[in-house]
């Protein structure tokens, strides 16, 4: 029998048992549920445990719940009661962190047989892995079993391995079979050598009060033993007993040993089991009949979840006595962390990110129109880790810029210092596909033709790069940005009356997650190209926006990634030289306060060859593009009782008339790429396709407002103040 047909079959037992206090507890649910209908949360709760949340949520964890950091959510999986609100990616920055010290409990890997997941369970001190008594009931149990982070879904539909440490029930073990619990050490280094303390852990917290009946549950588990995911949805509380908490989260088997969460990422219990309908002491399936172990435990008729209450795992823990002084220590440490956590309101503890850069051969020249390409391959996944070659160097990705103190935060930085970069690139939050009320606007596909030329992780799917309100993915062949996409918002609540210069001088750096041989520097072109400026892609000003200051000033500092540059004419950029990409960019903002302040933005350059110009400015040969693309998502106001409508506008800049006209450098008009007559046009999303190589999804497509046009028809902008964003 595997471990995964152990657990389930314990999983089982656990579950009628639950029935059992779920029956026992019908009348009780019921008088619940009325009180829960007639006030709302908090209602069906003694007065001690609502003021015990309430001052919970006074502190900074309600800051992080009122305001979370959403996430792109592209991959959605069935259900498992009706309709499963499992997730394959977290939905905010907030459940990103808290899900990295949760892992796959594993058999180790042994020659020919690779590891096999059949629970979950999350770190609770830096040593310490919490899971169930029925994943791993005793020492010997827990022995050649191992701890599984990092295994996920990748946004292509692939699965990354993870990594895997060994755990050491020898240094500390202690489970309790009524709690359903038990708690481990875990080897401070991987099997690959990774460091333990990259993920994290979750204090736990011992004074109870940390959620109230009615308010959201969620779980981050590892169901069947297969990658991780988010149940997020539907999850409310729905009765509190002495030891358990019952509530609705959708789980598997493979979920026993998972972290229950409050709506501050707190951990309030132990997930242990689901609680399946029964009559007359049997389990039903989902046609009420009686349930056999030959139906598979996806066929019962689930009616609840059930999880243990942290505070009574603590209050076991605590009881107990330890004659080895390192293992009374380490159990100590669960107390502390979880006192400090709730004093401090840190409800996870993450370190800082370490950028991992493997160092490569010298960059080779592209040569223009070969078609050959490099071959290096990129993966990223918090912790940078980018393979190019044989030489490995590992630095902190905080060595570039460290934090200032509080009060240097307070006062600001003064111009003679340069913008500050966060040096945490695991939590970026990235585009945001819900950025706009009621719309979904997923992230634009490259097409096959042009698959071969993105920079991609380990398994062949595209690397997207996060950065604070914007996301963007590279071309390899050209060492430019393929696609960028950003969030803008010009609402007043979220600018701050800041100049330029309040942030410290300009510095343009490298992205530590990607090889400095894939990003075009200063030295390479745009020192030596003396009329081309560093264009932003993502615009600064489109980005300088946040709830907090610190946001705002990373969101300022990403944007001088060189990522995000591109060669730009001086007279197509700047606004001031009457340069058409800086006009337009201008009249968008201008205009957004007809759109409620926030739209969306796909941009990059045109990576055509036969709209290129090749050129050695010095530093080696680059492919100069002439035309760049910007797509505008927007909500149009409604009019009347029309419905809020979405409307895409597409638009294709040349800089060529600037090149021909003022010089590519100081070279003989005879020596110059025939450019020809500047436009700036307005496009279908078809023709901004068709130039592109990409394509936008169909949302975006059915909003275009040029939708009707023929596919080369082109709207030349004489004057901007034409151009309006509505129909």
């Amino acid at each position: 029998m595997s471990s995964l047909d152990k657990v389930t079959d314990a999983w089982m037992k656990n579950a009628a048992e639950a029935a059992e206090r779920w029956e026992k507890r019908a009348s009780e649910r019921a008088e619940i549920q009325a009180k829960l209908d007639a006030e709302g949360p908090g209602a069906a709760d003694a007065p001690d445990f609502v003021e015990a949340y309430r001052n919970r949520a006074s502190g900074r964890r309600a800051e992080r719940a009122l305001h979370p950091t959403p996430l792109p959510d592209d991959i959605r999986v069935e259900r498992i009661m009706g309709i499963d609100n499992r997730i394959r990616f977290p939905e905010t920055v907030e459940e990103r962190d808290a899900g990295r010290p949760v892992a796959r409990i594993v058999t180790l890997p042994q020659s020919g047989r690779p590891a096999e997941g059949f629970g979950s369970g999350f770190m609770i001190t830096p040593r310490l892995l919490m899971t169930n008594h029925h994943v791993i009931a005793t020492v010997r149990e827990a022995r050649g079993i191992g701890a599984n982070f990092d295994h996920g879904f990748t946004r292509g539909g692939g699965v990354t391995p993870g990594e895997i440490f060994d755990l050491l029930p020898d240094t500390f073990f202690a489970s309790d079979k009524a709690l359903d619990y038990a708690v481990v050490a875990v080897g401070d280094r991987s099997l690959s050598g990774k460091a333990l303390d990259a993920y994290g852990h979750h204090p736990l917290i011992e004074r109870t009060g940390k959620i109230l009946i009615g308010k959201p549950i969620n779980i981050i588990q590892h169901p069947d033993g297969g990658p991780k995911m988010y149940a997020n949805k539907d999850n409310d509380v729905i009765d509190r007993l002495e030891d358990f908490l019952h509530y609705r989260t959708d789980t598997k088997p493979g979920s026993s040993g998972s972290p229950c969460f409050n709506d501050f990422w707190e951990v309030v219990a132990l997930h242990h089991s689901g609680v399946p309908a029964m009559a007359n002491g049997r389990i039903l399936n989902k046609d009420n009949k009686p349930w056999t172990r030959a139906q598979g435990v996806d066929a019962v008729q689930w009616v609840a979840n059930e999880g243990v209450r942290i505070s009574r795992i603590l209050a076991d823990l605590r009881s107990r006595s330890f004659s080895d002084p390192q293992q009374a220590a380490l159990r100590d440490e669960i107390f502390a962390l979880g006192v400090s956590a709730d004093e401090s309101g840190d409800a996870v503890s993450l370190p800082p990110a370490v950028a991992t850069v493997t160092a490569g051969p010298a960059r080779p020249a592209p040569s223009v129109g070969s078609g050959e390409m490099a071959q290096t391959i990129v993966h990223v996944h918090g912790p940078a880790n980018v393979y190019t070659g044989t030489v490995t160097q590992t630095a902190s990705a905080t060595a570039e810029q460290p934090l200032p103190s509080p009060a240097a935060q307070e006062s600001g930085l003064g111009a003679e210092a340069a913008i500050r970069f966060d040096p945490h690139y695991g939590r970026r939050r990235g585009y945001q596909s819900t950025f706009l009320d009621g719309f979904d606007i997923p992230l634009p596909r490259v097409q096959p033709a042009r698959a071969g030329e993105i920079v991609t992780d380990r398994h062949g799917n595209p690397q997207i790069l996060d950065y604070h309100h914007f996301s963007l993915v590279m071309n390899r062949v050209w060492l430019l940005q393929m696609w960028s996409a950003v969030n803008v918002d010009y609402s007043p609540e979220v600018r701050w009356d800041l100049e330029r210069s309040d942030f410290g001088s300009d510095k343009w750096i490298h992205d530590p997650r990607l090889s400095e041989a894939l990003q075009i520097d200063n030295e390479e072109l745009y020192a030596p190209a003396k009329k081309f400026d560093r264009g932003h892609v993502v615009r600064r000003d489109d980005n300088v926006w946040g709830v907090t200051r610190e946001e705002v000033e990373f969101a300022n500092s990403d944007t001088f990634h060189w990522t995000n540059c591109t060669p730009q004419h001086e007279n197509f950029n700047r606004s001031s030289l009457s340069g058409v990409w800086g006009r337009l960019e201008n009249h968008i903002k201008n205009q957004a306060s007809a759109v409620g302040g926030k739209l969306i933005l796909f941009s990059g350059p045109v990576l055509d060859i036969e709209r290129a110009i090749p050129h050695d400015f010095g530093g080696g040969l680059f492919r100069v593009p002439l035309d760049f693309w910007k797509v505008a998502v927007v909500v149009e106001p409604p009019a009347g009782r029309r419905a809020r409508k979405l409307r895409a506008y597409g638009f294709v800049l040349e800089q060529k008339k600037a090149i021909d006209t003022k010089g590519l450098e100081k070279l003989p008009v005879e020596e110059r790429f025939d450019v020809g007559d500047c436009e700036a046009q307005q496009r279908s999303l078809k023709a901004v396709e068709k130039r592109t190589g990409l394509v936008f999804a169909d949302i975006v497509r059915e909003a275009d407002v040029m939708l009707e046009a023929a596919d080369d028809a082109v709207v030349a902008l004489e004057s901007l103040d034409d151009l309006k964003l509505q129909p």
